[in-house]
């Protein structure tokens, strides 16, 4: 089992990639899977005319998955390099959310103004495009796996952020709220944060137990009155009753 889902964390799910035999074959679909939805499910379908906006767009948010993204810093940042409107911005970036290659994670709050004013999270599709085509860093392909799996699991995905954060909070169909943080190893250099920041959003939440995912780590801890289970995140897909 741990070993398939190593083939999932490091090629994703599309099947051709899957059977293919060898890493550049793999890699070489996995480009060629990106380009054709660039052409044909962005600039085709939407009639896109600004093509150099959606590259670096796209470039710059798929290079920032499992990480905060700010459309009025990106703006600050190219406005002046070359041409495009505000209005081209955001209606691209709807477009790549409606194309289904992104999804987004706002920020919780009571406030749809604080969420929508507050920088999304940014998710890939698939983890093979994450691996292979922008970052090698296993925690970051971690948290989107996590992602592509909550989001089959919940009826709301949000992150939170205070003092601390913790990377996802779900609400179930039942209603039940659960916070989760990811984390590819717990080690003395992270142990703090990640326990301070689960703990501060089940206060927030009047919650008494949250889960931290972890590649390969298991352990049930109290911390500060909140009861935290870490699990390997392999083991807790296979839980049939899809509770935490």
């Amino acid at each position: 089992m741990k070993n398939y889902f190593n083939q999932y964390m490091n090629w994703g799910g599309f099947p051709e990639v899957l059977l293919s035999k060898t890493e550049f074959e793999k890699i070489k679909i996995l480009k060629e899977y990106l380009d054709a939805m660039f052409f044909k499910d962005l600039v085709e379908r939407f009639r896109i005319t600004n093509v150099h906006l959606l590259t670096v767009m796209m470039d710059n948010l798929f290079s920032s998955f499992a990480s905060k993204f700010s459309l009025t810093s990106f703006w600050k940042h190219y406005h002046q390099k070359f041409p495009f409107s505000k209005d081209s911005l955001f209606l691209y970036y709807k477009y790549l959310l409606d194309s289904m290659l992104i999804c987004e994670v706002r920020k919780i709050s009571e406030s749809s103004y604080k969420r929508n004013r507050n920088p999304a999270k940014v998710y890939l599709i698939d983890t093979g495009l994450c691996k292979h085509l922008y970052s090698n860093d296993l925690g970051r392909v971690l948290e989107n796996t996590v992602f592509l799996e909550l989001r089959k699991r919940s009826q709301e995905i949000f992150y939170y952020e205070e003092n601390g954060e913790c990377d996802f909070v779900i609400k179930e169909f039942s209603g039940r709220m659960i916070p989760f943080q990811v984390t590819y190893e717990l080690n003395p250099g992270n142990e703090e944060r990640e326990f301070a920041g689960i703990e501060q959003a089940c206060k927030k939440l009047s919650l008494k137990k949250g889960v931290i995912l972890t590649y390969n780590q298991e352990l049930i801890k109290k911390y500060n009155g909140i009861n935290i289970k870490a699990v390997p995140f392999w083991k807790w897909i296979l839980d049939n009753r899809k509770q935490a």
